[in-house]
């Protein structure tokens, strides 16, 4: 539940920094909503979607 929290205040930072940058080089108006909600979606998706894919295993020491 933790990372999940974590990822998504995460995501939200980076969506805003990305949407801030792409409006810039489009010369489009910056929507602060837009940015997060797009960026949180993301991550939650990577998180519950691709992560369980990629999982490592843990070596035992048997």
């Amino acid at each position: 539940m933790v990372k999940q929290l974590m990822l998504l205040f995460w995501s939200a930072i980076y969506g805003l920094v990305l949407g801030y940058i792409v409006s810039a080089l489009t010369s489009s108006a910056f929507n602060v909503t837009t940015s997060v909600i797009v960026s949180m979606i993301g991550g939650f998706v990577v998180i519950n979607l691709v992560a369980p894919m990629i999982k490592i295993q843990r070596k035992s020491d048997d």
